[in-house]
């Protein structure tokens, strides 16, 4: 192998493993604010918890030296912030009391219930729907989490979603649909 095609290949090398890193950057970037409260949730408000979860989140994913596709970074670096987490209490030995678990038998008859009727406010109130409710929206992915907590908690209307997306309400209505039928789904499949 000649000297420039050497230099071409380890060249070649070098740029894919930029493009990488700037695909996890840039998803990293767009995603944070789900992943930091995908940690919060699961850490009970530990919000310096959290912060020391970002950062090991952000070493291991810079750290790695696997190509993945562009359109499933996202995926790839929520399975490494539930390893994270479960390796944290691992570690620990034991979760405190204040930090919420997943009740598969709750979260299931949760989303049987959004389907069938609108959820009183005061049941709502009830800290083990809150708490269900809270893992199953921060384990969804960032664009719905923040469809659903802009229009539901903040309570932004439809249009002003649509203006803020660059597109219709009928469009925002679609994705309001698919984000509540995967909220549901993940509510059924919470572990």
């Amino acid at each position: 192998m000649s000297a420039s095609s050497a230099a071409t290949s380890v060249s070649v090398g070098v740029n894919a493993a930029a493009r990488v890193a700037s695909d996890i950057e840039a998803v990293f970037d767009r995603c944070g604010d789900g992943l930091y409260r995908y940690f919060v949730v699961r850490t009970g408000g530990d919000t310096h918890l959290a912060d020391d979860l970002m950062q090991q989140l952000w070493l291991q994913a810079g750290a790695c030296d696997t190509c993945v596709p562009t359109e499933r970074v996202e995926f790839w670096l929520r399975a490494i912030a539930k390893n994270l987490i479960r390796g944290h209490w691992r570690t620990n030995a034991r979760r405190p009391a204040h930090v919420p678990i997943a009740d598969p038998r709750l979260a299931a008859e949760l989303a049987e219930r959004l389907v069938s009727e609108e959820l009183p406010a005061e049941a709502l109130e009830q800290r083990e729907i809150r708490d269900q409710l809270l893992l199953a929206l921060t384990a969804l992915p960032n664009d719905e989490q923040v469809l659903l907590l802009e229009y539901y908690f903040h309570e932004v209307p439809q249009a002003e979603l649509g203006r803020r997306l660059g597109v219709g309400p009928r469009a925002v209505e679609g994705r309001l649909y698919r984000a509540r039928q995967t909220l549901r789904q993940v509510l059924e499949e919470l572990e």
